[in-house]
């Protein structure tokens, strides 16, 4: 009878272990520095990150019922946040908002789970999901966000922008300096400033760009069947190059000659004396190069 009890107790005791976190309702202030890193992972619902003007973050939300364990780590200048789920092939949405330094280093990470990063200026951020939407409208030195199947939003103030989809569309803007941007099947927008370098590459989605390149920097943009435009100013010098092998090639910058060989059109002309360069090539898309 004894040993019934215990079984009995010990069942108990397991059971409300394994739902001490699902549904709970979190709450939770730390003491923070302004330039801390922290880092955040969801699997599945949303990430909302928000930038304020303290010297705390504070992490307020609800857990979904497969929530096992909400690891957190904080010292005055880190802070770690991970939803720990009993099951990963059937998990629950958990949504939580972070409130951090405008200055803190972020990186979020999400399976399915959407994250929207806002109001913060700091050095860097990253975020990644696989087929969540991932929305950004923040000022960063240096910003890298990726994902599968989700969505890419950015806008705002970056000097170096790495971005990447398989099969998610991109709208980036707010661009400077260095940007790379790589999708498969999803469709890019891109709108920037003076670019040191930019470089595009896609399969079979469509590409428009608008930029402007410096003096010694490089645009390069690669296409299998996507269409590229790319706008530039009236005024962009450099040395324009366009291959295309069964696309369409239309250009402002000079003239298009056909393939001396085979099938396939090109364009070579040269701009003033600088040494930029603005080279783009496409298989079976079609190729636009245009001033503004």
């Amino acid at each position: 009878m004894k040993m019934a009890n215990l079984r009995t107790s010990t069942l108990i005791m397991m059971l409300l272990s394994a739902s001490a976190f699902a549904g709970q309702s979190v709450d939770k202030n730390w003491d923070i520095d302004a330039n801390a890193t922290i880092s955040i992972e969801n699997v599945a619902g949303n990430i909302e990150i928000r930038g304020w003007d303290r010297n705390q973050a504070q992490l307020t939300g609800e857990l979904g019922d497969s929530v096992d364990e909400l690891e957190i780590n904080a010292t005055s200048s880190s802070l770690q946040i991970s939803v720990v789920n009993r099951n990963q092939r059937n998990v629950d949405s958990t949504e939580l908002k972070l409130m951090i330094p405008r200055g803190a280093t972020i990186d979020a990470s999400a399976v399915s789970a959407d994250i929207d990063i806002s109001d913060l200026d700091n050095e860097k951020l990253t975020a990644n999901s696989v087929s969540g939407d991932i929305d950004v409208r923040a000022a960063s030195r240096r910003v890298s966000i990726e994902t599968v199947s989700g969505d890419l939003e950015f806008s705002g103030d970056t000097a170096r922008m790495s971005a990447e989809t398989v099969s998610g569309d991109m709208n980036l803007s707010g661009l400077a300096g260095e940007v790379e941007a790589t999708t498969v099947s999803g469709d890019m927008e891109l709108q920037a400033g003076l670019l040191d370098s930019l470089k595009l590459e896609t399969v079979s989605g469509d590409v428009t760009a608008v930029a402007e390149v410096s003096g010694n920097g490089r645009l390069s943009a690669e296409s299998m069947s996507g269409d590229v435009t790319i706008v530039l100013p009236a005024s962009q010098n450099g040395m324009f190059r366009a291959q295309s092998f069964s696309g369409r090639i239309s250009t402002d910058f000079g003239a298009v000659e056909p393939a001396k060989h085979g099938p396939g059109s090109h364009l070579k002309y040269l701009a003033g004396s600088n040494g930029a360069e603005v080279k783009v090539e496409s298989f079976s898309g079609n190729i636009r190069l245009k001033h503004d």
